[in-house]
């Protein structure tokens, strides 16, 4: 073929190229072999991108060593080929193995999002993690501004895996992550409009079944989560969306509580938290409150509370539709000044302690109604600082096991006993 010709096909394949908003990393020099550290070529790339109106940065199905952490500039997608967790084979797709960061846990993380970026496709892997001997890294991903989006990414052995809180931010969304983080799994904070997490599954089998360097003995994996992970914590943000998210074997499920900048809101749909010291630990949220719908949660053999709200607690948590279950012996130990409330929920608490209490209220305003009480132990205790309880439409096995102590206004009926 003529020369000439033949350039002028490649000019315009390279502008068809540039037109369409994407770049390749192996262009910019990334070597993709799992060995050369390519994190100057990659972030050639994003710069490239972020400064010609973003767009894609296209990773291929290749293992990347990342040396250096990695700055996503605005409006710019770093692109793997990832569209379904790589569970038990760390070859396929698209692999950044991590060496950034090592020993610096509140250094710049992985990768920073900034306003309108998005990281997706990706499994991180940190090659140099170990249990015992954990390493201390910072976060996988960091997200500030608004519209920041992690999607389609495996965290196997992360430290930390995701935050939107170390910086103010709006509108993140989290979507279809899955892995093993080892202390903090996502960190929401500083949002002030409508974060959404939707599909997002943390279970230890995600490192221990990865076939790679270093996987722990099984064991000891579950022995450091269940002393160390909060799977999901949530401080100040307004109306967080959080749909179909599951953690199994944290020592914190689901943590709620009061950061400088305040507490958090938001609609719970379909979470669940299976094998976890505290399924879910409530120590502040906003007045307008928690709406958890269609909860699981599981306490493990070494705990006695599935759910904790904290003395410090003074908002309002609505549970509807929940089911709890498993061999810890109290249901959920409620404390603080807020409003707790049980609608169509199932009691299945088969802990070693008889004699506990299936809902232990020491004060607050308590509402259980139409729920199910299935083991035979004793049901609700009202403490002395309970305020007020409305104990209705609910069913006990073989008897009513109510203690009240509270000098409250209590007003109970339409209950019924399966002998």
């Amino acid at each position: 073929m003529n020369l000439t010709i033949l350039a002028a096909i490649m000019g315009v394949t390279l502008v068809a190229t540039a037109a369409s908003g994407t770049v390749n990393v192996k262009d910019y020099g990334a070597k993709g072999d799992g060995v050369t550290d390519d994190s100057a070529a990659i972030q050639k790339a994003l710069d490239y991108a972020g400064a010609n109106h973003g767009g894609v940065v296209q990773l291929d199905a290749a293992t990347y060593r990342i040396d250096r952490p990695l700055n996503v500039p605005e409006g710019v997608t770093l692109a793997g080929v990832w569209q379904a967790p790589h569970h038990a084979q760390l070859s396929n797709g698209t692999v950044f193995r991590v060496y950034a960061g090592r020993n610096d846990e509140n250094g710049p993380p992985c990768i920073m999002l900034n306003a309108s970026s998005a990281v997706k496709g990706i499994t991180f892997f940190y090659p140099e993690q170990r249990i015992p001997g954990t390493i201390a890294y910072p976060y996988t991903i960091q997200g500030k501004g608004m519209h920041g989006s992690v999607l389609d990414c495996t965290f196997v052995n992360s430290y930390k895996a995701i935050d939107f809180g170390t910086y103010s931010n709006e509108l993140h969304l989290i979507r279809n992550c899955f892995g093993c983080p080892l202390r903090i799994g996502i960190h929401i904070d500083k949002c002030t409009d409508i974060g959404r997490i939707e599909n997002v599954h943390f279970n230890p089998h995600y490192w221990g079944r990865a076939g790679s360097e270093g996987v722990p003995e099984w064991g000891e994996l579950i022995k450091y989560i269940g002393e160390n992970l909060v799977a999901f914590e949530f401080a100040r943000t307004d109306w967080e969306y959080v749909l179909n998210t599951f953690v199994f074997g944290a020592k914190v499920g689901y943590r709620f509580y009061n950061g400088p900048d305040g507490s958090v809101n938001g609609n719970f749909l379909g979470i669940g938290a299976d094998w976890c010291a505290r399924a879910v630990l409530v120590e502040q949220c906003q007045p307008p409150g928690l709406l958890i719908t269609n909860g699981e949660f599981v306490g493990n053999d070494k705990t006695d509370i599935f759910m904790e709200v904290a003395s410090t607690h003074s908002g309002v948590v609505q549970l509807s539709n929940c089911s709890f279950w498993g061999p810890a012996s109290t249901i959920a130990k409620i404390d603080g000044t807020g409003t707790v409330s049980f609608n169509q929920c199932t009691f299945l608490n088969q802990g070693k302690n008889k004699d506990a209490f299936t809902i232990d209220a020491l004060s607050g305003d308590i509402n259980i109604s139409n729920c199910r009480f299935w083991m035979d132990r004793p049901d609700i205790h009202l403490g002395k600082n309970v305020t007020t309880a409305v104990i209705s439409g609910n069913r006990f096995n073989k008897a009513k096991r109510i203690t009240n102590e509270s000098a409250g206004d209590l007003q109970e009926g339409l209950n019924v006993v399966k002998k």
